[in-house]
């Protein structure tokens, strides 16, 4: 047991000495004050604020929707090549369980074989249509995100907002300060 040089109270789980001084509780005043200044409610200091959500107003766009239906046009022969292999690999392990008992292990592995096969084609055709699929997403929003910021900014100046806030950081907003809709309405019409 550790001496108590001080003679002060010790505490009973770690066997310290334990301290009240004026400081200590300064401290304590000081951070349960600054702890309670940060929970002000954000719209009491900013004035007029609204919020947004960014990406549903760029997604529910013409050029954004124009955009897709293209993809899913261009993209149509590969989707139905991944519906037939997904169907081929169902029939493989249908067949598996329904026939396992009485196949040899020669045909066991002829349509283990096979069943891999069409599983690397499907990962592999499945992997370039999500990468065709990402790389025509980043190319619209690459064009759409500085025309969206300048809407952002319009809207700011037109509804004197001191702030415009993600939608999808802020727990509730009346419905009547976002301005989603508008931002969409306002890229469809600057074309």
């Amino acid at each position: 047991m550790r001496n108590n040089h001080f003679n002060l109270p010790l505490d009973s789980h770690f066997k310290r000495p334990i301290i009240y001084t004026e400081e200590r509780v300064m401290r304590f005043t000081l951070l349960a004050v600054a702890a309670a200044l940060t929970m002000v409610s954000l719209p009491v200091l900013a004035g007029n604020v609204a919020v947004a959500d960014s990406q549903t107003a760029i997604m529910a766009t013409d050029a954004a929707k124009k955009t897709f239906d293209k993809l899913n046009a261009d993209m149509k022969p590969q989707r139905d090549r991944l519906d037939t292999l997904r169907k081929d690999i169902a029939g493989f392990e249908e067949k598996f369980q329904k026939n396992a008992s009485v196949m040899s292990d020669k045909d066991k592995r002829e349509l283990q074989k096979q069943a891999e096969a069409k599983i690397n084609e499907f990962k592999s055709l499945a992997d370039a249509v999500q990468k065709r699929a990402q790389e025509v997403q980043q190319e619209m929003l690459k064009s759409l995100i500085p025309k969206t910021e300048v809407v952002v900014e319009e809207l700011r100046k037109a509804g004197n907002y001191d702030i415009i806030i993600e939608k999808k950081n802020v727990i509730f907003a009346d419905p009547s300060v976002d301005l989603t809709k508008k931002i969409t309405e306002k890229l469809n019409a600057a074309k």
